[in-house]
C-alpha cells in the first residue's frame, strides 16, 4: 500500500464535487487519480494547498479535462499526498469549478461516463418579479465561511430538482427564492444580507434534492458554509433539540406549500380543517407560556383574522407548539391559535433546557435557526395577506435581532 495515499473510495459514494470540497477544506497538496472502467485511461487532478491547478483526461487538460471528469459518476478514486510539478492551467476558484461542473452535468453539457443520460427536461425559468418583502439576517459569522462566490443579475445559484449539499450565507445582495408549478414561476421569498440559501437538509441528507430555485437579483456575493462542521455540530445535539429543529423545518415547508396554493388558486379546496377541533391555545392568551410536544393526535396552527381562522401548519406526533422563549415565529401564542383533535395527547417540555441548548449553538448555527424563524414569520404574513379581501402590497424589510 502507498503510504502517501490518504484518501480513497467510490465515486458513486463521493462525487468529484464532494472530493474537491473535502480536499479544499483540508488545504491538501497532491494528486487525485480517478478510475472508470468505461474510460481507457485514468483521470488526474493536481492540487496545491487545496486548489486544483491542472487536470488530465485523455487528450484534454486544464479546465476542460476537469469538467469532463464530473461525468465520471461511477468508478473509484485515490488521493496521494505529494509534491506537484504540474503546470498551473486552472485559475478558477474551487467552488466556482464545483458549481459549474455540476451545472454542466445537470444540463447535459458534460456526458456521463458509464451511465445512460437521463434526458432531463427542466422547465426554463424566466426572471420573476420577486416579492416586495426582503428577509434579512443578523451580522454574518465568518467562522464557518470556507469560500466566497460572486453571482450576477439573473444567474441561478441553485435550481429546483437538482442535487446539492451546500449552503450559503448572503454577504451582500438580494436573492429571489422561487418554485416552478405547472411551468409557472411562483415567487416565495426575497432574502438579503445575512440570509441563508439552502435548508438544514442541504448538509444533513445525502443526495439532497433542492426544493426551490435561488436567483440573484443584481450582483450578489455569497459565503459558502462548511457543511462538514455544521453536520458535526448537529450530530452532537441532544435528540430533543434535533426533533425541535425538524418541527420548525416542517412549518416553513407547509407555509411554502400554502403560498403556492394561494398563487395557483387551489387554497381552500379541502374540507373544513377546524371541524371537530378544540382550541388548546387561544391567540393572544399567553398567561401560561408553556411549550408542549405532541405524543398523539393532530393539531393545527391558525391565525385568527376578521374573516375567520387561517390554517397555517399541521402538527403531528413529535411536533412542538406553545411559547418558545428564544424564537419569534409570529405563531402561537401571540400570533396564532392552536386547534387540536379530540384524541390529542401532549407532554410538557423543559423550555429552560431547550433554551440552554440553543445558547450553546455556534453563532452560525444559531443564525440559521433565527433566519428560519424569520422566514416562518414572513411566510405567515404572506399566507394571511393572500386570504384577506384587500391584500396590501407594501414594501417592507424584515430583520432578525442581532
Amino acid at each position: 500500500m502507498n503510504d502517501s495515499m490518504v484518501l480513497s473510495g467510490s465515486l458513486s459514494f463521493l462525487s468529484l464535487g464532494d472530493i474537491l470540497q473535502l480536499l479544499g477544506s483540508s488545504g491538501s497538496t497532491g494528486v487525485l487519480r480517478l478510475i472508470n472502467r468505461y474510460a481507457s485511461d485514468p483521470g488526474f487532478v493536481y492540487f496545491v494547498e487545496g486548489n486544483p491547478i491542472n487536470a488530465q483526461n485523455g487528450n484534454m487538460d486544464g479546465l476542460d479535462a476537469l469538467y469532463a471528469l464530473f461525468g465520471w459518476v461511477s468508478g473509484s478514486f485515490e488521493f496521494t499526498r505529494e509534491s506537484v510539478a504540474a503546470d498551473k492551467r486552472i485559475t478558477k476558484s474551487r467552488m466556482g469549478i464545483i458549481l459549474e461542473g455540476i451545472k454542466r452535468l445537470d444540463d447535459g453539457v458534460t456526458k456521463k461516463v458509464g451511465s445512460t443520460a437521463s434526458g432531463d427536461k427542466s422547465v426554463e425559468l424566466k426572471r420573476p418579479l420577486g416579492t416586495t418583502t426582503i428577509v434579512k439576517g443578523p451580522l454574518v459569522d465568518y467562522m464557518y465561511v470556507v469560500d466566497e462566490e460572486d453571482f450576477f443579475d439573473g444567474e441561478h445559484i441553485v435550481e429546483e430538482g437538482k442535487h446539492g449539499s451546500w449552503m450559503w450565507v448572503i454577504l451582500e445582495g438580494v436573492v429571489d427564492i422561487v418554485k416552478t408549478v405547472d411551468s409557472e414561476i411562483v415567487p416565495i421569498l426575497r432574502i438579503g444580507d445575512g440570509g441563508f440559501i439552502g435548508s438544514m437538509a442541504s448538509f444533513l441528507l445525502q443526495g439532497h434534492i433542492r426544493t426551490a430555485t435561488a436567483i440573484a437579483v443584481g450582483n450578489v456575493q455569497l459565503g459558502v458554509l462548511d457543511s462538514q462542521r455544521l453536520s458535526q455540530e448537529y450530530a452532537g445535539m441532544p435528540l430533543e433539540f434535533k426533533v425541535f429543529l425538524t418541527s420548525l423545518d416542517k412549518r416553513i415547508k407547509q407555509l411554502t406549500d400554502r403560498i403556492i396554493a394561494d398563487h395557483m388558486g387551489t387554497a381552500g379546496e379541502n374540507d373544513d380543517p377546524f371541524k371537530d377541533k378544540k382550541i388548546l391555545v387561544r391567540q393572544g392568551k399567553n398567561e401560561e407560556k408553556q411549550l408542549f410536544m405532541i405524543k398523539q393526535g393532530r393539531a393545527i396552527i391558525a391565525r385568527e383574522t376578521p374573516n375567520g381562522p387561517v390554517a397555517l401548519c399541521d402538527l403531528y406526533k413529535g411536533d412542538f407548539f406553545g411559547s418558545i422563549p428564544f424564537l419569534h415565529l409570529g405563531h402561537e401564542p401571540d400570533g396564532a391559535s392552536v386547534y387540536a383533535s379530540d384524541n390529542i395527547k401532549i407532554v410538557k417540555i423543559d423550555k429552560a433546557g431547550l433554551q440552554r441548548e440553543y445558547h450553546h449553538l455556534s453563532t452560525t448555527f444559531k443564525n440559521i435557526v433565527d433566519n428560519l424563524a424569520t422566514c416562518i414569520s414572513i411566510s405567515t404574513e404572506m399566507v394571511c395577506n393572500a386570504r384577506s379581501p384587500k391584500s396590501a402590497d407594501t414594501e417592507s424589510v424584515a430583520r432578525q435581532d442581532d
